[in-house]
């Protein structure tokens, strides 16, 4: 795809069809959800959830909770501003528990796809470091340069690491939760000759990574399915349901003088749950929709990755925030282990 061809295909009008659905610019929505945690522990245990952050998109209305904690409050980490609801648990009592009700109103999000030169400020720079699990060097490093080679402009280099992203990457259903996203791994796959299979947070964080290598500051999205999508009924929850314990999902941003949504997760996904081919008109349809767009059922919790919640966690750094997160005597609990950590999340 030549440049000007790029450019026309990214110059959507107010509204695009596709399958009878049609896409506007405004669509308003508010959730009530139940965060229930039971914790079967005597010990002393201490908890963190993720709470949703107030963005150009999305708003936390109202936040209560409740339970059998010691001490409990809204904290944000000092580096990413990530959101969360803390809770101290002394010895003692057989069961830990915790239930929080939280409303959140949100809206469809689309930009204009509009190249400009623009100066990165000074709090964004910190999205084009590396991290334990997002190298900017390397293999990353020869990858990045192979795909922008030639590439002019913030949003043609991104749109070809994205479409590189969704064409050398694959959704395995084998995957736990939303995959580890680590960047290093899937790398030493590739370097084998191999595919690079997993899920959201594996293909949010490898576009992040190759942006980043790239002088193109992204980062990933943690958060929740809390709708029906609108693009397919394969990407989220169906209609009707209630329980959202298994709803997390990890999208990305790049800056291109303001934050552009992505979502090649979703397209790996749709690629896979329509049993669609390469190429197929509806495939292009939605890679292309989801440069610029997300498909708006989803609520954020936050973008930070390899830091420190507050009050600090005794297992430093914590990969990502999409989960609760707990320790037991400081020893971390696995969120997708249920039988050692239980929680629910209900829509109301």
């Amino acid at each position: 795809m030549n440049r000007r061809d790029f450019i026309k295909v990214l110059s959507v009008g107010s509204i695009t069809a596709l399958g009878g659905l049609a896409f506007g610019l405004e669509f308003r929505k508010s959730v009530t959800l139940l965060y229930k945690v039971y914790l079967p522990y005597k010990e002393n245990v201490r908890l963190w959830l993720p709470i949703p952050v107030d963005t150009s998109y999305q708003k936390l209305e109202s936040l209560r909770f409740e339970g059998n904690h010691k001490k409990a409050g809204i904290y944000k980490d000092k580096r990413f501003g990530a959101k969360a609801l803390y809770a101290e648990f002394s010895k003692g009592e057989p069961e830990k528990k915790i239930i929080v009700r939280f409303k959140i109103s949100f809206h469809s999000r689309r930009v204009s796809l509009v190249e400009r030169k623009v100066n990165i400020p000074k709090e964004v720079k910190i999205y084009l470091e590396p991290s334990e699990h997002i190298p900017t060097s390397g293999k990353v490093e020869d990858i990045a340069e192979k795909i922008t080679k030639g590439k002019e402009g913030i949003l043609y280099k991104a749109w070809s690491i994205y479409e590189w992203v969704v064409e050398n990457t694959y959704r395995d259903p084998k995957v736990k939760g939303c995959g580890p996203g680590d960047v290093n791994s899937m790398l030493e796959i590739l370097e084998r000759g191999g595919k690079i299979g997993g899920k959201c947070a594996d293909q949010s964080s490898i576009f992040v990574a190759l942006c980043r290598t790239a002088g193109i500051p992204a980062r990933e999205v943690f958060g929740l399915r809390v709708m029906p999508a609108m693009l397919s009924e394969s990407l989220s929850i169906k209609k009707g349901t209630k329980d959202l314990t298994k709803a997390q999902h990890c999208r990305a941003e790049f800056w291109a003088g303001e934050w552009i949504p992505v979502d090649p997760a979703d397209v790996t996904k749709i690629r896979l749950k329509e049993k669609l081919p390469h190429g197929h008109p509806r495939l292009e349809f939605v890679k292309r929709y989801l440069f610029g767009n997300w498909d708006p059922h989803w609520i954020a919790y936050n973008w930070a990755r390899d830091f420190i919640l507050e009050p600090p966690q005794k297992q430093i750094p914590l990969n990502f925030f999409g989960y609760p997160y707990a320790e037991v005597e400081g020893e971390p609990l696995n969120w997708l282990e249920p039988d050692r950590f239980k929680y629910k999340i209900l829509k109301l």
